[in-house]
């Protein structure tokens, strides 16, 4: 039986090779030079050398495996909140058929906020990172084993690298780590900002412990985020005790799904004064 990212991945190919008929290379070219300003800067915003933790406040209508989370989400609404709160920088899904995430969403929240907006989906093909770009994103995740061809990462990677787009590279094992590495060492924007996958995709089941042994085989110049599976303050307290790295996550359910955003979010961050 197909696996989670299998079925995801299978529909998301079918999407972009279908809109690849639609709109060609004079479309995308347009669309890129359309676009009013040039991104925001996500990984500078995450870069600080402050002790502070970062938090990377999430856009998430649903998931595969919980469905609907939040039949009232305001994304505009729920992103100031976030952003008053305290969030460094922004993620959107714009995964329609499994997450319920759309382009639209992601641009009403960064024109309603002034920090950085990373468009979370699954980008496959070198297609996809002008399309990002022309649509308002500052950065883009690129998920290392959804690309398993090495040159069509690469290829990712620099497009990105041409546009200026900031890529949060994710990761989840160390055969991902060590792909992220070997490419990273031709595609310099691999490495500046890697996120560490507390869950597995292919099963969904979460390991906050997974990312302090990954983090110790990338250098200290590349930022670390720690994604998914943080709810709590104490769970944001034990990820940092594993590992001085880590400090930087993205939430998303926790903060969707709680009944005052802003409080949730507040809670998950540290007394300002301590830095």
């Amino acid at each position: 039986m197909p696996s989670h990212l299998e079925k995801i991945l299978a529909s998301v190919r079918e999407r972009t090779e279908a809109m690849k008929a639609i709109l060609g290379p004079n479309d995308t070219a347009r669309l890129v030079a359309d676009r009013p300003d040039t991104p925001r800067g996500f990984t500078a915003a995450l870069s600080s050398s402050s002790t502070r933790t970062k938090i990377i406040a999430e856009v998430k209508r649903a998931s595969p495996s919980k469905g609907l989370l939040r039949e009232d989400l305001d994304a505009v609404e729920y992103a100031r909140d976030c952003e008053d709160a305290g969030a460094v920088a922004l993620s959107v899904l714009t995964e329609r058929n499994f997450f319920q995430g759309s382009v639209e969403d992601l641009q009403a929240v960064r024109e309603a906020v002034k920090l950085p907006v990373l468009r979370k989906d699954f980008i496959i093909d070198p297609y996809q990172v002008p399309r990002s770009y022309g649509t308002g994103a500052d950065a883009i995740l690129v998920i290392v084993r959804a690309v398993p061809d090495d040159t069509v990462l690469r290829q990712i990677f620099d497009a990105a690298e041409n546009l200026r787009l900031d890529v949060l590279t994710e990761v989840w094992d160390e055969k991902d780590a060590e792909r992220a590495l070997r490419i990273g060492a031709d595609s310099p924007g691999a490495l500046r900002l890697v996120g560490i996958n507390s869950r597995d995709l292919a099963t969904f089941e979460t390991d906050l412990s997974r990312p302090a042994k990954i983090a110790k085989m990338f250098p200290e110049s590349t930022s670390l985020v720690c994604l998914s599976g943080v709810k709590t303050r104490a769970d944001v307290d034990a990820v940092r005790a594993s590992s001085p790295r880590l400090t930087r996550f993205l939430v998303g359910e926790a903060l969707v799904t709680a009944d005052d955003p802003y409080d949730a979010l507040k809670d998950l961050l540290e007394d300002p004064s301590e830095d």
